[in-house]
């Protein structure tokens, strides 16, 4: 016997859409559980990526690398120059070789060869062997601190080529003064004076334009060094960071360096 219900259909329905209606999703403690998993994950993705940058920055300012100029003496196109650098442990080996052809190489002849071993990460000279072949002037200039008395040496050497390559470092990038020391052999002491961060400059180079820093030295270089009072580094802002130009003096005048290649 089939017994007829009490509600009618209309009724029926009503009471349905109540019930869809009156539901609505309860967060449960393993929708929340799941939701900080999640941020968590994030979050360490976040720390991980952020790491890997700083790894890949630090490799790259640490890499041996060669660096190719195109020198301009008095603006005139004169040759090229190169610049190696090399970190082994804690000791930096670099070359800086000048070399003049064309027009210049005629009436100014150039061949100067540097070669440098410096401390890391302090990046003090620790050998510095300058040998000078400009025009009919030749000279040599070393400097080792092995042989040197400690009383004399009241500062650390610093040359200009090892303060360059500091420069490219990640650990002073854009720092706002280096110091450089230079030796002076007449007097046996090291010649204190810094370089500081100027205004930035465009530079536009065989191997790209770049926005660059410059480092400039202050008054009491140009007081203590008049034959050498020319010395400016331009450094890019890029990663990793390049010489783009430095401007240096030879004996008879100002030389400018502008990079034209980097070889890994």
């Amino acid at each position: 016997m089939r017994i007829k219900s009490l509600f009618s259909r209309k009724d029926k329905l009503c009471a349905r859409e109540l019930i869809l209606n009156s539901y609505k999703p309860v967060r449960t403690t393993k929708n929340c559980t799941n939701n900080k998993s999640g941020m968590i994950l994030k979050r360490i993705k976040q720390y991980l990526i952020s790491f890997t940058l700083i790894l890949l920055l630090l490799s790259d300012s640490l890499c041996a690398n060669e660096y190719l100029f195109d020198i301009y003496f008095r603006g005139i196109p004169g040759g090229n120059a190169s610049l190696v650098v090399d970190y082994q442990e804690d000791r930096v080996f670099a070359s800086f070789i000048i070399h003049s052809s064309g027009f210049v190489d005629t009436f100014y002849k150039v061949r100067d060869t540097t070669r440098i071993v410096a401390s890391y990460p302090t990046y003090h000279t620790l050998k510095y062997d300058k040998r000078i072949h400009e025009g009919k002037y030749h000279s040599r200039r070393t400097f080792d601190v092995e042989m040197i008395d400690t009383e004399k040496l009241k500062y650390p050497v610093r040359d200009e080529y090892t303060t360059m390559i500091m420069l490219l470092d990640s650990l002073y990038f854009s720092t706002d003064s280096v110091t450089v020391s230079l030796w002076d052999r007449k007097d046996s002491v090291a010649v204190p004076f810094r370089l500081y961060k100027k205004e930035k400059d465009i530079i536009n180079s065989p191997a790209g334009t770049y926005p660059t820093l410059v480092y400039k030295p202050d008054k009491n270089f140009r007081e203590v060094f008049e034959d050498e009072s020319d010395l400016a580094i331009w450094i890019s802002e890029s990663i990793p960071p390049l010489p783009v130009q430095m401007k240096i003096r030879l004996k008879f005048g100002p030389l400018v360096c502008v990079l034209r290649k980097v070889i890994p």
